[in-house]
């Protein structure tokens, strides 16, 4: 069964030997690895990682990583023209940061949400938990994205991490919108960290209400280097594919759309 990590996170000092590394140790064929924009707080704490940095990694893995860059409307003047720059270095896609202080519609990111659903490359938004403690977790609502949905009815919206603790309206959000699919990684930590029984009861409810082809898999990366989460690192992840692959309700079909096709479908890989 082939699978394609959909969320890698990396650093500026990541290696690409260490990404490819954590595909072969967990049977992985592909990864998407993302860059980082939390903006004016990214520079203070030391937490952005630029999209140039993943776009070197991924040229440089033999075609395996795929490259997701980033924006913050307070670190460019012009977010359309920072994504256009990405797509032709390679860039498969775009990955906001709303706890770093804006929200997900902000008017300032319309060109760059027009000139995506042009180009047919994804949005990936972050939400629910917050990444670190500096940030601010009321951006994070997924339903602001319905707002951006509906502005850009074509444009290709990922809502990272399934919502949490705001699952309900990101399964309606999702529902509601043709154009909006469902990530469900970092259901496993915050499963063993908040919410025992989270990752199969959010899984089934998404296999229920949106279907198979409306939801992509990834691991967060090896490392989590978060301060309010345990890392359990590799392990973590082969247990997490585990329980997966082995949920009754879930078809070998469905499995291979979930971990696999879907992620490629909206990377165009």
């Amino acid at each position: 069964m082939k699978v394609l990590d959909f969320h890698i996170h990396i650093s500026e000092h990541t290696p690409v030997e260490e990404v490819l590394s954590f595909l072969d140790r967990l049977q992985m064929d592909r990864g998407a690895i993302l860059a980082t924009d939390h903006g004016p707080q990214g520079i203070r704490h030391g937490t952005n990682v630029s999209w140039r940095k993943a776009a070197n990694l991924a040229g440089a893995s033999g075609g395996r990583l795929y490259a997701v860059g980033s924006v913050h409307p307070d670190s460019v003047k012009e977010p359309a023209k920072e994504l256009e720059t990405m797509l032709e270095s390679g860039v498969k896609g775009c990955k906001l940061y709303p706890h770093s202080g804006f929200y997900p519609d902000d008017r300032r990111l319309d060109e760059m949400y027009a000139l995506a659903q042009d180009k047919e490359v994804p949005v990936l938004i972050h939400t629910g938990i917050k990444a670190h403690r500096f940030q601010q977790m009321k951006y994070n609502e997924p339903i602001y994205i319905d707002n951006i949905a509906v502005r850009f009815p074509r444009l290709h919206i990922v809502i990272m991490h399934a919502g949490y603790p705001w699952v309900e309206e990101a399964l309606l959000v999702a529902k509601m919108n043709e154009n909006v699919i469902i990530d469900l990684t970092f259901l496993d930590v915050l499963e063993y960290t908040f919410a025992p029984g989270l990752t199969e009861s959010v899984i089934r409810r998404c296999m229920h209400s949106i279907g198979d082809q409306k939801i992509v898999w990834g691991s967060e990366g090896e490392r989590l280097g978060l301060s309010a989460f345990e890392d359990k690192g590799a392990d973590r992840v082969k247990e997490y594919l585990n329980r997966i692959k082995s949920m009754d309700f879930i078809s070998e079909g469905s499995l291979d759309r979930i971990l696999y096709e879907n992620a490629a479908r909206l990377l165009h890989v």
